[in-house]
């Protein structure tokens, strides 16, 4: 099976193609170029190479956020318009779990933190040790509010915990994964979809939206009445 997965809930928008769960090619670009000026050439380039058509792909996948408001919506609308034109199923994947995924054999708990901007971080926290279990939902959140909610000792993987470094950089409980676990990773959001797929999972198009946790700078204009 072949499996084409993006994510774009981050500057580092990630693109990837496993063939029978194993990898053939991962691009990532953390560029300041926006995703819709890298992404459709990304996906050709990514084809090219491979020597394959987009028909011979068997499934696809896409992270769904929460993150980037921009990002997120040009990339769902990108899955959804091949899923459209291809007839293949299309399975949406948290970002902030696989953030975590990539250190699921972390035997503790795991805090995947993305930059939210406005002072704010996305957070979620797993039970690692193979399997992740939520401990609880995606929030949005002030660093601060959430370092002072957490006492015991957890691994910190995504960006957010350098993005406010001076105030999680100060609680010991807190162990920095690395730089290397800063973003999503396509590879990993096509393995999460591969799992959802094969338990016969599957997501409607019409239904299927991204995760964003709070309104856009649009909708908090409206609302203010701005």
């Amino acid at each position: 099976m072949r499996i084409l997965a993006l994510d774009t809930s981050t500057l580092a928008g990630s693109i990837a193609l496993t063939e029978d769960n194993q990898l053939r090619a991962e691009i990532t670009l953390n560029l300041k170029r926006k995703h819709t000026e890298r992404l459709l050439p990304s996906l050709d380039w990514l084809f090219s190479e491979l020597g394959l058509s987009p028909e011979e792909i068997d499934l696809l996948g896409v992270g769904i956020g929460p993150g980037s408001f921009t990002g997120l919506r040009v990339g769902l609308a990108t899955a959804k318009g091949l899923a459209l034109s291809l007839n293949l199923p299309l399975l949406g994947i948290s970002s902030l779990l696989a953030l975590a995924w990539q250190a699921r054999f972390w035997s503790g708990k795991i805090l995947a933190l993305l930059d939210a901007r406005k002072g704010q971080v996305f957070a979620q926290m797993f039970q690692g040790g193979g399997e992740l279990e939520p401990v609880f939902e995606p929030i949005s959140i002030y660093p601060a509010q959430l370092a002072e909610r957490i006492k015991e000792q957890v691994l910190v993987v995504g960006e957010g915990f350098r993005a406010y470094s001076e105030i999680f950089s100060q609680k010991k409980n807190l162990i920095y994964a690395g730089e290397e676990f800063d973003y999503p990773r396509a590879e990993i959001i096509a393995r999460l979809a591969y799992e959802r797929f094969q338990k016969g999972e599957r997501d409607s198009l019409d239904e299927l939206v991204p995760l964003y946790l709070r309104p856009s700078d649009a909708e908090l204009k409206i609302i203010q009445g701005k």
